[in-house]
């Protein structure tokens, strides 16, 4: 199966880039404009960035329509693997209409006829993946963008070193999942990651996954658990990070033990390695693989995504 060709070979997509790394300080903002499998790369960057102590404002986009604060000066990092997202493509458009400073990155599509025409940078990937199990080059490409290089050969031999236990976890966690919704639960340092689970169940899996993220679930999502019916249709699982806000760290703590005075037991995942890249990443493939093997739990070849297909034709 291809899916399962490419998941074994994943860690291999992180790797540098020979490009040359930006200077940041020559702008005044940055977008990351992407959906989907392509779009988390920007949610990724801009955590990356923003822990880095960047001075100037990273949007992530997922839609049609730069914010209006946008302009001159600014940055907009167009990410679409198949190069054809009309989305992406509309924020460029508006992009080269308000005079922002563009790079694309693409396996070619459209997104490259634009860059060739108007002579912006352009950043090839591999093409011939299923967008979403192409992430570790286009995360790969950015990253090089902005001076990540040495974190990338750390995760890849992270991911290296850890892949069978990865795969094991995996297949437990599948497991236990089955006949459930799951719902994920993140920390401000993990929420990327999280819509990277729910993502990767939602089209590999075939099922439906939701995500919340703590402080903010804790002013509103967890009063739903009061109703039994609800919360006996899900299996939570809670992901963080060591270098969250110790407020945070006690809120998840916290949670847990709502959860076991409710009767429920909730899987508390934190990823290995040495920076939080390396551990976010860990969750990431754990994730890739989880979904897998939900999806062969559930009958399902995790490639096809005919819902999205038929509403990319409607859109026509």
């Amino acid at each position: 199966m291809k899916a399962k060709e490419w998941l074994n070979t994943m860690p291999s997509q992180f790797s540098p880039y020979d490009v040359d790394a930006l200077s940041i300080e020559n702008y005044k903002g940055i977008v990351f404009s992407g959906m989907g499998g392509s779009g988390i790369v920007g949610d990724v960057l801009k955590l990356l960035l923003e822990r880095r102590g960047i001075g100037i404002p990273v949007i992530s986009l997922h839609g049609y329509q730069l914010p209006p604060y946008a302009k001159r000066d600014w940055l907009l990092v167009a990410v679409s693997y198949s190069g054809n997202t009309e989305e992406t493509l509309s924020t460029v458009q508006e992009a080269i209409q308000k005079g922002l400073n563009i790079i694309c990155i693409s396996s070619g599509g459209k997104l490259k006829e634009v860059a060739d025409k108007e002579g912006f940078r352009f950043i090839s990937v591999p093409s011939g993946y299923a967008p979403r199990y192409a992430f570790g080059f286009m995360l790969s490409a950015v990253m090089s963008l902005f001076g990540f290089g040495k974190s990338l050969e750390n995760i890849r031999k992270n991911l290296n070193e850890n892949k069978e236990e990865i795969k094991e976890t995996a297949h437990s966690i599948a497991q236990v999942l089955q006949n459930y919704i799951p719902v994920v639960y993140s920390t401000p340092l993990t929420e990327p990651i999280a819509f990277r689970w729910k993502t990767q169940i939602n089209e590999n899996s075939k099922t439906l996954c939701y995500t919340a993220v703590l402080p903010e679930l804790h002013h509103n999502e967890v009063v739903g658990l009061d109703n039994p019916i609800a919360r006996n249709l899900c299996h939570f699982i809670i992901l963080y990070d060591p270098e969250d806000h110790p407020r945070v760290i006690k809120r998840v703590e916290i949670t847990v033990q709502i959860f076991k005075e409710l009767g429920l037991a909730p899987l508390i995942l934190q990823g290995k390695g040495q920076s939080l890249e390396e551990r976010l990443m860990y969750l990431a493939y754990l994730e890739d693989w989880v979904s897998f093997y939900l999806a062969d739990i559930y009958g399902y070849d995790p490639l096809p995504v005919k819902i999205i297909d038929r509403i990319k034709e409607s859109l026509k």
